[in-house]
């Protein structure tokens, strides 16, 4: 792994960790941990998790203990 690659990876464990704190939107999110563009966010997001970061949200609401595995 590419040390970009540990960062980015490093900065969506964070992103995951504070959507499931529920205090900021999505976009927010993305910002703060590092992104300059949602649609990147999301992007990497996606190719990480497999899904967006809005999917991620809905799984979180539904079964807050599976989302989080």
């Amino acid at each position: 792994m590419t040390p970009n690659d540990f960062i980015k990876v490093t900065r969506l464990k964070k992103a995951c960790k504070m959507m499931v704190e529920g205090e900021y939107r999505v976009t927010e999110i993305g910002f703060l941990v590092g992104f300059s563009s949602s649609s990147y966010f999301a992007k990497c997001f996606q190719k990480q998790s497999g899904m967006l970061p809005t999917e991620f949200l809905k799984k979180i609401k539904e079964a807050p203990s599976s989302a989080t595995k």
